[in-house]
């Protein structure tokens, strides 16, 4: 069922720049700490916590920086997708 003019204006707004941004600032954040924390937890399990240092940590971090970047861009685009495809489900 298609959606509402009033569903799809409550869409665009949502999906504006400042939603990209918000999703964007998140999973950014995301992936700069959760990353190298659950690959420094899966080297201490395994035992191997200490050859870590600040270089790994630092390079670790930045390349979850860079796939939140790309997952963020990713999930904006489908989201778009889906409005452009009236797929969203109506809010009522």
């Amino acid at each position: 069922m298609a959606l509402s003019p009033q569903d799809r204006a409550f869409y665009e707004e949502k999906l504006g720049w400042k939603g990209f941004l918000y999703l964007l600032l998140a999973t950014v954040i995301m992936g700069a700490v959760i990353w190298p924390l659950l690959l420094y937890l899966q080297d201490y399990s395994a035992g191997l916590a200490g050859k870590w240092n600040f270089a790994i940590v630092r390079d670790i971090s930045l390349s979850g920086m860079m796939l939140a970047c790309v997952v963020s861009f990713v999930m904006y685009a489908l989201a778009r997708f889906y409005l452009w495809m009236g797929w969203l489900p109506r809010r009522r």
